[in-house]
């Protein structure tokens, strides 16, 4: 389960206690940071706490301060600002050099009630869509801190503030977050505000159930995604072998696929370790162009399947061999081979080294000055809070 999903799961569980929370949310970050916009944190009254917003330097002063920072209801922002020589950054052990703003609100308002029960609607039915918070705001624009609009397809669906002015002029950027597939800071005249892009959970098809797919698909969980696992043995697909997989399925010679919901937005890897099998597959699975395709074995065999196959293969994302050269033999060094080169391939990265990085580590495309959500000097540095 991912994080998000968990921290749904989390709230829901809390509301049906009638236990009061706190949601801690990264909406800006400026500079080095250990986690990106959109990470979360629940905070229950006891101290315990679902989700992260840093590496674990953070946390502490949340659960400490959360609950008075919001102690009137209103939505807070937790400035953290590493990049200072001020000696109160030391007290957290801060080792990014970075600003990170955190908004709080508790989690029994309207806003995150309704931001939450969006969430779960586009979970159930497995949609990409968007959710627009305001961060910071003018008097004058009629709105607060903690207000949100819903979009899906790139469509205001509704929110606090669907119906305004600024809901215009944010579409452009909605529309940007679904081209570009990420969250970003947006900074209008009289308001911040800060487009989460949501994804469902990445899917993933791993044909082959052999003993080199448990720890495949242990880890694939562990990422958070939706993993299917199919094969034609019936000794081997069976849910009791991979009992975190989502899916389980049984393949017949006849088996058209169609019943698995493979699309272009799906990763699928061949661990089949049998050749007809492949080929009886792939011209199957090749003419949907997944996002990517991995095919474990040496690359003679890829190159002869493939020849045999003669198939169209312009525009297919295939990689075969899969994965990345670690040095990878034992199966759960393989499986960690695999999906560090899907991931690299989803976040369009060369998988080389970070030392030989000369850009911020996370850092995806050349960043735009008009847009961010505002100079970080026009916040109170190392600890503001109260909006």
């Amino acid at each position: 389960m991912n994080e998000r999903h968990a921290i749904q799961d989390a709230w829901q569980s809390a509301g049906a206690e009638r236990a009061d929370t706190v949601l801690c949310t990264v909406v800006q970050v400026k500079g080095s940071a250990y986690r990106r916009p959109g990470a979360r944190m629940l905070i229950f009254p006891d101290g315990r706490r679902i989700g992260s917003v840093s590496g674990g330097c953070l946390e502490g002063d949340l659960c400490r301060k959360g609950w008075w920072l919001t102690s009137d209801g209103r939505p807070a922002v937790r400035v953290y600002d590493t990049m200072s020589d001020d000696d109160a950054v030391w007290e957290f052990g801060l080792g990014c050099n970075g600003v990170v703003h955190v908004l709080l609100e508790r989690a029994d308002t309207d806003s995150v009630r309704e931001s939450m029960e969006f969430l779960a609607a586009c979970r159930e039915r497995n949609l990409c869509a968007a959710i627009a918070t305001v961060v910071r705001c003018d008097a004058a624009s009629g709105l607060e801190a903690g207000d949100r609009l819903f979009a899906k397809d790139g469509e205001i669906t509704g929110g606090q503030f669907a119906r305004s002015e600024f809901a215009g002029e944010l579409l452009p950027w909605l529309e940007l977050a679904r081209h570009e597939r990420r969250s970003q800071s947006v900074h209008l005249d009289l308001l911040e505000v800060f487009i989460e892009w949501i994804e469902p959970p990445l899917p993933l098809f791993i044909f082959g159930a052999g003993h080199d797919a448990v720890p495949l698909v242990a880890m694939a969980k562990e990422l958070g995604w939706h993993v299917t696992v199919a094969d034609g043995r019936p000794a081997y697909a069976r849910t009791d072998r991979f009992p975190n997989a989502d899916r389980v399925m049984l393949l017949t010679p006849e088996d058209d696929l169609r019943g698995l919901g493979i699309t272009a937005e799906s990763i699928v890897v061949m661990i089949t370790h049998n050749y007809p099998q492949d080929e009886r597959l792939l011209q199957v699975i090749l003419p949907l162009r997944p996002r990517y395709l991995g095919v474990l074995g040496p690359r003679k065999r890829s190159e002869r399947l493939f020849a045999d196959l003669e198939a169209e293969l312009n525009g297919a994302s295939i990689h075969a061999p899969t994965g990345l050269d670690i040095g990878a033999e034992e199966p759960a060094a393989i499986a960690l081979s695999i999906l560090a080169e899907v991931q690299a391939v989803l976040a369009g990265r060369p998988a080389g080294k970070l030392r030989a990085r000369s850009g911020p580590i996370h850092e995806r495309r050349e960043e735009r000055e008009e847009g961010e959500l505002g100079d970080a000097r026009q916040f109170r540095p190392v600890m503001a809070c109260g909006l």
